[in-house]
């Protein structure tokens, strides 16, 4: 991408990618995942480990009664449409900025926006990133700006007991606040890079957002281990992603010459950029 005119470099990256794109290819998760429908024109599909979570939910409450794994299942849908409503904003954005949004696909740790080959100016990058949180944010301020005027106790914070204006608007705060944690590849990791991608290179900005994403995610690990094994696994997560990240930054596509216009373009096509939600 030229630094001149990235808008008309982006414009037409997008037009190269629908070209060359095939009418066989696979929606986001296919093949191991369960279609649920679309939302904004985005399909949205459930991983098929998800039914694990499910299993796990009723195992655990099945023993206080029928009532309580309804309640929990209930509160397992609440959760996940926060989710989706996060990730939609993340991939609205992406459409805008000149991106293909493959689709959102649900993992008992949170969801997928899968995104074809992201705009590469740090800009687009730092918009894509930061509305999925500040979306999560502004609705759990919503959420508890509604049950005060409602007449809910709010505080102490809850997720678990309580009003559900209160419950699910603490769970939108902690779901924005979490995932602006500076990790790789979480949001606030990619925002980290897209910062840093102001005054210097791609990778170089990769290389310093993964070296801080390992330290985050070592806390996770040590945290986790202790109190909480979703956390843990978060943790596992962030250090595999982190990695990934970075050797994707060492190996970019390569990229040929634009016969009309002298610029370069991808030789290939790209991959899937994944934005997860812890």
């Amino acid at each position: 991408m030229t630094s001149r005119d990235p808008d008309r470099q982006r414009t037409r990256w997008a037009t190269d990618r629908s070209e060359r794109r095939s009418p066989h290819t696979p929606s986001a998760g296919h093949g191991h995942s369960v279609p649920l429908g679309r939302v904004a024109g985005i399909p949205l599909r459930l991983h098929w480990t998800f039914f694990l979570l499910i299993a796990l939910v009723a195992a655990v409450d099945g023993s206080s009664g029928a009532k309580s794994v309804v309640v929990g299942l209930v509160w397992i849908v609440a959760l996940f449409t926060s989710v989706v409503v996060h990730e939609i904003a993340h991939c609205i954005v992406a459409r805008r900025r000149g991106a293909h949004v493959l689709g959102i696909v649900l993992f008992p740790l949170g969801g997928l926006s899968q995104i074809d080959a992201m705009p590469e100016a740090p800009n687009d990058e730092l918009a894509v990133a930061i509305f999925g949180p500040m979306t999560s944010l502004a609705l759990g301020v919503i959420l508890l700006t509604t049950g005060l005027l409602l007449g809910v106790h709010i505080w102490p914070p809850a997720l678990f007991v309580g009003s559900w204006w209160a419950r699910l608007g603490w769970l939108n705060l902690l779901l924005g606040a979490f995932n602006l944690l500076p990790a790789l590849p979480m949001d606030g990791g990619r925002v980290l890079r897209a910062l840093l991608a102001r005054h210097r290179s791609n990778l170089e900005a990769t290389l310093a957002a993964g070296r801080i994403a390992r330290y985050v995610g070592v806390a996770m690990l040590a945290v986790g281990f202790l109190y909480d094994i979703w956390l843990l696994l978060i943790g596992i997560f962030v250090l595999m992603g982190a990695r990934a990240e970075e050797e994707a930054a060492r190996h970019p596509p390569r990229r040929d010459k634009d016969p009309s216009e002298g610029g370069l373009r991808p030789s290939a096509e790209p991959g899937q950029e994944q934005h997860p939600v812890g």
